[in-house]
Order: C-alpha cells, then sequence, then structure tokens
C-alpha cells in the first residue's frame, strides 16, 4: 500500500530528483546499484580487450564469425542452467556461476603468459559471461522487486550499471599502456569475485512494501515444465516470452550488423595509419565505448524514469528501433565513418540506457521461473541467435553477394521497421500483464486535511501528515503537489515541498479571511485524487 513518502533519508531525498522512492528504499537502491556497477566495470574490461585481442590477429570478418560460435556453445548452456536453477537457492547458485568465470580468467591468464594465442577462444568466452550475468543479475532483480517498485527504481539500477560501463571503458584505457592485457584481466577477475559481496546483501535490502510477492506454482504446471528443454520449454509455452525471444534476436542482429560496420572501418583505418596496429584500434574502441556509455549514462539519469512516466514501457520500447532505422537509413546515403561513429554511439547509448532498462522492465509481471530460466535462455541463446544470423547474413554478403556497407545498413533499416512491429506487440501484451497482476487502482483519500490557523502578517509553516493519501497498489509511491483552488500556481507568499510535504511562507498583511487549496496525490502511473486545504487568517 503506498503512502506519502514519509521520512525519507538524505539519501532517498537525493534520488527522489530522478526517480519516486518510498522510505527504507534505500539501502536496496545502493547495493543493487553498487553491485551492477561492480559487475559492468568487470565486464567492460574484459569487453574492450576483447575486441583488441582479436582484431590485432584476424579480420572483422572472422569477429563476426566467433560471434556465430557463441550461439553454438549457448545451446548447451541454456538447459546446464534451468538444471542447476531447479536444485535449490538461487543466491547460491549465483554465487557459484560467478566464482566459475573467474577460475577461467586465470586460466587465461596463464596462457598469456606462456606464450599461447588464444584471442578467438577468449572472445567467445567474454561473449558467454557478458549475457550469463548481466542476465542473471537482471533476473535476480526482477525476482525481488514488485512491478511498480521496479518501474519506479530500474532507471536507477541501471544507472549503476551505466556508470559501470563509464568507468570500464576509462579505465581500460588508463591501465592498458601500464599493465597490458593480461595483468588487466586479473585486475577485472577481482573486480568480478568481489560481486559476490553484494548477492544475499542486495537480496535482503528490498523493503516488504517493495518486493515481489509470488503465487505458489500448480504442481502440474512444474511437471509440465521440468524438462530437459529447460528454458526453451518455457518460451515454448508463453507467447509473450516467444514475442521477446524474437525481438531479442532482431535487436542482437541488427547491433551486430552495426558492430560489423563500425570494425570493418576502425580495421581499414588501422591498416591505412602509422600508429601500430593494436594501439590504434585499442584507442578507438576506448573512446567509441566512451562516448557510448558516457551519453548512456545521461540518457539514463535525466530521462529514462521520466520516459516510462511520460509514455509507459510499452512506449519507451518503441525508441531504439525508431533510432536505428532513422541512423541506418542515414548511413546507406552518406556512408562516411564519422557518420557510422555517430549513428553507433547514439544506438549503443540508447540501448545501454532506454532498451536496457525496458529489457528488463518487461520482465517483471512474469513468474519465478519465467524470470530466471526463460530470461536467461532469451539473453543468452537467443540473443546470441541473432548474431548467428548476422554472421552468416555477413558471409554471403560478402562472398556471394558483393555488399558493401551502404547495403548492410539498408539491411539494418528493413530489420528495424519489423522490430517496430514486434516492439507494439510486445508493449500491448505487457499492459495486459500488469493488469493482472497489480490493480493500477487511483490513490484514496484516508484521512481529510485540517484547516490551517495562519494570522495576517505572521509566518506559516505546516508540514501535512504521511496517512493523508493511500493507494492500494503494491510498491507505488505518491507524489503531492499544490496549487491555488482556482490557479495552477500557488499564492506568491506561500510554498510547497513536496519531498517533506511542507508549507511555508509568510502570511501578508493585506491577505484575505481565508486562502483555499488544492492538495493533488499523483501515483506512478500518472492516476490522483484532489483534496481542500483551507488556511484560516482570522
Amino acid at each position: 500500500m503506498a503512502e506519502q513518502n514519509n521520512n525519507l533519508s538524505r539519501f532517498e531525498r537525493v534520488i527522489s530528483l530522478f526517480t519516486q522512492v518510498r522510505a527504507g528504499e534505500g539501502p536496496a537502491i545502493v547495493l543493487f546499484s553498487m553491485y551492477a556497477l561492480v559487475l559492468m566495470l568487470s565486464y567492460y574490461l574484459f569487453k574492450t580487450m576483447r575486441e583488441t585481442l582479436i582484431l590485432t590477429e584476424f579480420s572483422a570478418e572472422v569477429r563476426s564469425y566467433a560471434t556465430a560460435a557463441i550461439t553454438l556453445l549457448l545451446f548447451f548452456v541454456v538447459p546446464l542452467y534451468s538444471v542447476l536453477f531447479r536444485q535449490g537457492n538461487k543466491e547460491q547458485l549465483i554465487r557459484w556461476v560467478t566464482l566459475f568465470f573467474a577460475s577461467n580468467v586465470l586460466i587465461f591468464y596463464m596462457m598469456g603468459k606462456a606464450g599461447m594465442e588464444f584471442s578467438f577462444l577468449y572472445y567467445i568466452w567474454v561473449g558467454i559471461f557478458g549475457v550469463m550475468m548481466i542476465a542473471q543479475f537482471w533476473a535476480f532483480a526482477a525476482d525481488h522487486f514488485n512491478i511498480k517498485t521496479g518501474q519506479r527504481l530500474f532507471p536507477i539500477i541501471m544507472a549503476g550499471q551505466a556508470l559501470g560501463a563509464v568507468i570500464g571503458a576509462q579505465l581500460f584505457s588508463l591501465l592498458f599502456p601500464h599493465l597490458g592485457a593480461y595483468n588487466l584481466m586479473l585486475v577485472a577477475g577481482a573486480l568480478l569475485v568481489s560481486t559476490t559481496w553484494f548477492t544475499s546483501r542486495s537480496g535482503r535490502s528490498v523493503p516488504k512494501e517493495s518486493a515481489a510477492v509470488y503465487a505458489e506454482t500448480p504442481p502440474e504446471d512444474e511437471k509440465q515444465l521440468d524438462n530437459v528443454l529447460g528454458g526453451f520449454s518455457v518460451i515454448r509455452n508463453n507467447r509473450y516470452l516467444m514475442l521477446i525471444a524474437a525481438i531479442a534476436v532482431l535487436l542482437n542482429w541488427i547491433n551486430s550488423t552495426g558492430e560489423y560496420i563500425f570494425a570493418e572501418w576502425v580495421t581499414n583505418l588501422a591498416d591505412a595509419a602509422d600508429a601500430e596496429k593494436s594501439s590504434f584500434i585499442a584507442k578507438s574502441y576506448s573512446l567509441y565505448f566512451t562516448a557510448a556509455t558516457i551519453l548512456g549514462f545521461l540518457l539514463q539519469i535525466f530521462l529514462v524514469s521520466r520516459i516510462y512516466r511520460w509514455i509507459g514501457v510499452g512506449g519507451a520500447l518503441l525508441i531504439l528501433p525508431i533510432i536505428a532505422m532513422i541512423g541506418y537509413g542515414m548511413i546507406v546515403f552518406v556512408p562516411i565513418f564519422s557518420l557510422i561513429w555517430l549513428v553507433k554511439v547514439i544506438e549503443n547509448a540508447t540501448d545501454y540506457s532506454i532498451m536496457n532498462t525496458t529489457r528488463q522492465a518487461i520482465y517483471l509481471p512474469l513468474t519465478q521461473r519465467e524470470k530466471y530460466e526463460g530470461k536467461t535462455a532469451i539473453d543468452t541463446f537467443f540473443w546470441r541467435i541473432g548474431d548467428l544470423i548476422q554472421a552468416g547474413v555477413i558471409y554471403i554478403g560478402l562472398n556471394w553477394l558483393g555488399f558493401g556497407i551502404t547495403h548492410f545498413a539498408l539491411l539494418n533499416m528493413v530489420l528495424a521497421s519489423v522490430w517496430i512491429w514486434l516492439a507494439v506487440l510486445i508493449g500491448r501484451r505487457y499492459r495486459e500483464l500488469a493488469k493482472s497482476n497489480i490493480s493500477s487502482v487511483p490513490p484514496t483519500l484516508f484521512r481529510p486535511i485540517p484547516d490551517i490557523h495562519a494570522p495576517a502578517g505572521s509566518p506559516l509553516a505546516f508540514e501535512l501528515a504521511h496517512d493523508h493519501f493511500r493507494d492500494s497498489d503494491p510498491g507505488d509511491v505518491l507524489t503531492l503537489s499544490a496549487c491555488a483552488e482556482n490557479s495552477d500556481d500557488l499564492p506568491g507568499w506561500l510554498s510547497f515541498e513536496a519531498v517533506t510535504r511542507t508549507f511555508a511562507g509568510l502570511v501578508p498583511t493585506d491577505v484575505e479571511e481565508v486562502t483555499t487549496l488544492t492538495v493533488t496525490a499523483t501515483d506512478f502511473d500518472g492516476l490522483c485524487i484532489s483534496t481542500r486545504l483551507i488556511i484560516r487568517h482570522r
């Protein structure tokens, strides 16, 4: 049940500048955001290093084939993850998966020190690591927050992830000349191990009013889903998850093709440059990732939560495909590196912020099994199916059809139009599922606001109680506003602070006998209720 924000901590008041926050949610925001930040910091050290290693030894075309190989391995990894998921404690599973990947880092370190070439294998490993660990984190987050709370707090948690990406790209650029690739692997591995500290603590920090609540899973459903296909079976039995899987394939197909276009340009420029090839590529990708992640972080902080309030999760799903269709359409007509760089930076920044947050939010209305097994299958195997298709299209386009950059850009523009159609379908289904999970009722007036006595010429300071308004939707938060009864603004002598629910001002000596105000409580969906507040001056 949502009430007014009562007794927000200083940190929660700062966060309330960006999104609506309930009292007591501060620790959960900090822990989940730091968890995401450290995980993404580790991943971006691995990821930037991956590009440097593979493009130094191989071409952009071989890079595309390595991406496709990731998909083949995930076909075996996804069912294995489902088997482990059903064995018991989810937090323990997350820790063991994390430590498994961390142990792999030591193997790569020793291979590098022994002079062995492993860039192709390492590229595949980073691809599996990225999708598995990030999907697992967001399944964990969706498992702990109810729908309204997730819609409010996911943009802030995602800001932690975006900040980790910014720092990771910068840190690689700073440390690579001094430590080299192999020592940087150990740094990234140590950061990865440190994320296990957050696993149990972040889950326990979620207040009861903000936590997810699940109904008991019927025994027949357990039997139906308990088969060797694991997460694939979960998706097969849910049309909504099938739509999400389709959009994941299409999204990554488009993005990976765009990455090929960018990698081809960078490689060509590196071959023509006077500088050493690996250093040129490392610097180019570091600048590229830095620009995309900084822009993504700014979008995350200042826009994502507001976009959800303006156009909802369904509307947010449409933003990236529209950008992709326009951006690649521009490349078709003006195929120059500066434009390709700009389009990819904007595309990735939007993906890292608006689209990435929305991709996590659309799982909030689902069951626990659908969040872990279904989501993991989509964010790993089906995500990488897009890479596999992209690799096949790149091969056919280059070797059979004689495609150039403009042809691949045109293909992306067409695919983006299909993506828009799928986004519309998913948005409709999300709204249906959300309505079945939450009541979406407007707030109600629980206790009338008493009249205030403030004589003319005297100071006024009055704080509204926290229980005047209530909302029955779990995880919802009410935002208060005030205005004069017949105006959109307060009288010039009076101010209202929404976070502290406080009226303050100096009553003029020539004030009328009564000042009548309207106080409005608005929930996250924009539903509201108003009541009168009378200030008597005589």
